[in-house]
Formats: C-alpha cells, sequence, structure tokens
C-alpha cells in the first residue's frame, strides 16, 4: 500500500466569541479533507497526564474511582490491573480505599463522566508507543516484514515496546536513540510520581509537535505528514521544522481552507449529494439515525442513489466523529442481492477510518445498523456543548 502525503493546518477558531483550535488533516494531492478536531481552549485538556491518585472507592463490575487535584477520574474494570503504588493502606490486600497509586489520563470528562484514567503509563510517539506496566516488542501490522527485521534487536526493560509504521522512515540508530530519550522520560515519571504523598499532577506533556502528531492514527493509515500550516508565530516556532507560517492580510488560513464553511456543514443535519438526494443525521444520546432522501433526485434510481449515500454517509461519520450504535435509513431496495452489495460497499467505505466500525447487517425493518468504537467527542459534542446550542451559526476565523 502506497503512502499518501497530507498536512495539517491548526490555528485560532472562534466561535459565537468562544475560542477552539482546529485541527483539519488534508490529503495534499487534491486538498481533500481527511480528519478534523476541534478543541475548547477554554478546558484544559487532561489526557496524557500522570497523577498520583488517591483511591475513593472500588465498584464491583464497574471499575475504581479516583480523586486527583483536578477532582475525580475513574478507571474501568478491564484497565484496573497492575497498578503502580505509591503507597498503600494495607501490603496483603489488593487496590483498597485510600491506596495512593499512579494513573494516566485517556479520555477527557464528558458531560458527566470523569476523566477516564488507566493504571498503566504510557509515552506515545509517531513512531512507537512504550508502556509500563509492560514486557516485549510488538510491530504495528502494517510494517513491512523487512522493517521488522531492522528492529528486531531493540527491547527494553519493565516496558512493552509498540513500534509503529512510521518508523519505517528511520534508521535503527535514529529509532533506538528516540526510544532511549523516551524512556527515560518514563524512568523520570516513575522516579518523581513515588515523592508525591498525595494526589498531584507528576507530568504533563507539552510537546506540541508530538500532541498534533499523535493526534490521528497517521501512520497505521499509511498518511505521511509533510508539514503542518498555522498563523500563529508562536505555535509555527514549537513546531520547528514541520511549521509553515502562513500570513496573508487578505485571505486567513482558516479561509483558505474553508474551515468556516465545513464547520457550518459539520454542524448541519442535511448533507446534499451531487444527485440531488440528501442524508438527514439525526444525533441523540441513545444513538444516530441517518435517513436516506431522494429529495432533487427524482430520475435517480434507489439502487445508485443508495451507493452514493453510502459514501456520504461513511465519510459524514468519520468527519463528524459519530459513535455507538448508528441506523441508516436506506431508501427501498427490491433484493438481499441489493442489501448485501450496500452492506458490502459500507464494510469496503470504513475500513480506513480511524475508529473500529462494525457494519451488521439489515433488521426486518430494512434498516442498517453499524457501530463505531468512540475516541473522541463528536464535533456536534464537542462545539455545542461548550456553546449549548444545536446550530452555531456564527462561526469566525481569529
Amino acid at each position: 500500500m502506497n503512502v499518501t502525503d497530507c498536512f495539517l493546518v491548526y490555528d485560532h477558531l472562534e466561535i459565537k466569541g468562544h475560542p477552539f483550535m482546529v485541527l483539519a488533516c488534508f490529503r495534499e494531492s487534491d486538498k481533500k479533507l481527511i480528519y478534523i478536531r476541534y478543541f475548547d481552549q477554554s478546558r484544559k485538556s487532561l489526557v496524557g497526564n500522570v497523577y498520583s491518585a488517591r483511591v475513593e472507592k472500588k465498584v464491583p463490575g464497574v471499575g475504581v474511582f479516583l480523586v486527583i487535584p483536578e477532582g475525580h477520574a475513574f478507571v474501568k474494570e478491564k484497565d484496573a490491573k497492575n497498578p503502580v503504588y505509591i503507597k498503600r493502606q494495607s501490603p496483603r490486600k489488593e487496590l483498597s480505599e485510600g491506596d495512593l497509586v499512579l494513573i494516566q489520563i485517556k479520555k477527557d470528562a464528558i458531560k458527566t463522566k470523569e476523566p477516564e484514567a488507566t493504571f498503566s503509563i504510557e509515552l506515545s510517539t509517531p513512531y512507537f508507543v512504550i508502556r509500563r506496566p509492560g514486557s516485549g516488542v510488538s510491530f504495528s501490522k502494517k510494517l513491512k516484514r523487512e522493517d521488522r527485521e531492522r528492529f528486531s534487536q531493540i527491547s527494553l526493560e519493565k516496558s512493552s515496546l509498540l513500534i509503529r509504521t512510521a518508523a519505517s522512515r528511520l534508521d535503527e540508530n535514529e529509532l533506538y536513540q528516540k526510544i532511549s530519550s523516551e524512556n527515560k522520560k518514563l524512568e523520570q515519571i516513575f522516579s518523581d510520581g513515588k515523592n508525591h504523598t498525595s494526589p498531584a499532577l507528576v507530568f504533563e506533556d507539552l510537546d506540541i509537535l508530538n500532541t498534533l502528531l499523535t493526534a490521528f492514527p497517521f501512520a497505521a493509515n499509511r498518511l505521511n505528514v509533510t508539514k503542518i500550516k498555522t498563523g500563529d508565530t508562536d505555535i509555527c516556532e514549537k513546531l520547528g521544522s514541520c511549521g509553515e507560517f502562513y500570513k496573508d492580510e487578505g485571505l486567513s488560513l482558516l479561509d483558505l481552507y474553508r474551515i468556516r464553511t465545513i464547520t457550518e456543514r459539520l454542524l448541519s443535519k442535511t448533507v446534499w449529494l451531487s444527485s440531488g438526494a440528501n442524508i438527514i443525521i439525526e444525533q441523540t444520546e441513545a444513538l444516530t439515525v441517518i435517513d436516506v432522501n431522494s429529495a432533487r433526485a427524482k430520475k435517480s434510481l434507489p439502487v445508485s442513489v443508495n451507493r452514493e449515500a453510502a459514501a456520504a454517509i461513511a465519510e459524514q461519520i468519520r468527519l463528524r466523529n459519530l459513535s455507538g450504535i448508528i441506523i441508516i435509513d436506506f431508501m427501498k431496495m427490491s433484493s438481499d442481492d441489493e442489501r448485501g452489495q450496500i452492506i458490502s460497499l459500507m464494510r469496503s467505505l470504513t475500513k480506513s477510518d480511524f475508529a473500529k466500525v462494525n457494519v451488521e447487517d439489515f433488521t426486518k425493518l430494512g434498516l442498517l445498523e453499524l457501530t463505531r468504537e468512540k475516541i473522541f467527542p463528536s464535533v456536534k459534542q464537542t462545539l455545542t456543548s461548550v456553546l449549548h446550542r444545536d446550530i452555531i451559526s456564527d462561526v469566525d476565523a481569529q
């Protein structure tokens, strides 16, 4: 599979006077949008932070609730294994209330849910992931055999190492030096953590370049980030050789790449197709419902409208970052063969999604069911939860 060059746009976006940062990934060849994320500047993300945290309570079958300086965090039961203790209430018991342990935040708080954490601590770069506790070396499934052989002698003590696809661009010495540097940082985190006697921040990753280059699984999807464009001089300086400063008095960076228009469309329920048909996307608390309508495509056959709609739906699911249960009401199909073709098409279209998508089957009522892994909040959740509005009609670039 060939590697596709892409570039990132990272800049300030103001919506109804509220500050956001937007990160958009475009394909280099045709400037097509691949991914987009919004970051609320008034709410600092805790993802990646390492804390000494005090166990507040354990709930069997649910997980562990802990106290951190910002409030509370939650570790799911499946992630509540092999905790690194700083202070134990009893050396004979398993994890107990009052124990002080190391945790790392992996998901920010969403609505009423606490930030989600894990007892394993990891440092992630575009080239590899180091995790502790752990052991052994593994490789990305997309890393070629010759590259696996080149890196087969690399190993770590006390930690597991995942070598990513992007490591293929490095020679053995370069990769080893980067791994050694991050491993020393991990050692320091554990050393610092042992010095705390109460809930406290132990580590915060302030490397903006690494943050942006790991915001999406670029390498796993064979995407090579060539540059990061920004209109902020301070950010550009921090990005080093990867940064490209944009300045044009007549046309802002976000206007150049139509980010404001894209944002408006991603918040709209209706998506028009080139045939004149449309899809209606309704997000609810429980699930997302998508309806395919012929609308103005009166002369188009249902089968062609459904195929066109399937491509648009797969793209909208990815760009809007829809997750959970998704129900699609395609135009009526006359045979199982047509339905089978749509299922195969949806599976093919969602195969490259950065989140895991399971296309199930049609129900007795003719609705297609699928589920998508939740990694980030949806675009609507991120933007409208802050502004308490269903539709945002005033998007301004700073």
